[in-house]
């Protein structure tokens, strides 16, 4: 297996739909239950609205939608995982909803891989790698390129002046 160099260690694993995703808990503030997001005229749809978190306003996006997964659907285990994010070379809170959140896994170097190539420079810049624990895989997120102006379907978190 080619491993990915420097991308393993505790990781947050977390449900879009039946795949299970992964990010670096260093990036996790928190993990919310689901709670009433204020949706934010004119806002790309990906971008579910914000909520208020610890007195500040924070964006709260949709992977599912940004994935091109379809909306996420609001139902019991739907959480909001606040991360932090480098965006345009700032330092920025963001929340994402996960349909369920698993657990913290330390992931061995040796059962990571670099994603396939797949043609698209979406699925290359998102996807830092991919996990295997026992008979599943974990999709690793490169939660910044999520994030990064240029990359096909992303768009600037709202309260930013990007």
């Amino acid at each position: 297996m080619e491993e990915t160099s420097g991308r393993t260690g505790e990781y947050l694993c977390f449900f879009l739909g039946q795949e299970q995703y992964a990010v670096n808990v260093s990036r996790v503030e928190v993990v919310l239950e689901m709670q009433n997001v204020t949706r934010v005229p004119k806002a790309p749809p990906h971008m579910r609205g914000v909520i208020n978190h610890r007195g500040s306003v924070v964006p709260v996006v949709d992977l599912r939608m940004r994935f091109g997964m379809g909306p996420s659907k609001l139902a019991e285990g739907t959480s909001i995982i606040i991360l932090q994010i480098e965006y345009g070379g700032d330092l920025l809170t963001v929340g994402v909803l996960a349909d369920g959140v698993r657990e913290v896994v330390n992931l061995d170097p040796a059962d990571t891989e670099k994603p396939p190539r797949l043609g698209s420079r979406l699925d290359e810049a998102v996807i830092e790698g991919i996990a295997k624990r026992g008979d599943e895989f974990v999709i690793l997120l490169n939660i910044d390129e999520a994030f990064r102006e240029g990359v096909p379907g992303t768009a600037v978190p709202a309260g930013t002046d990007r």
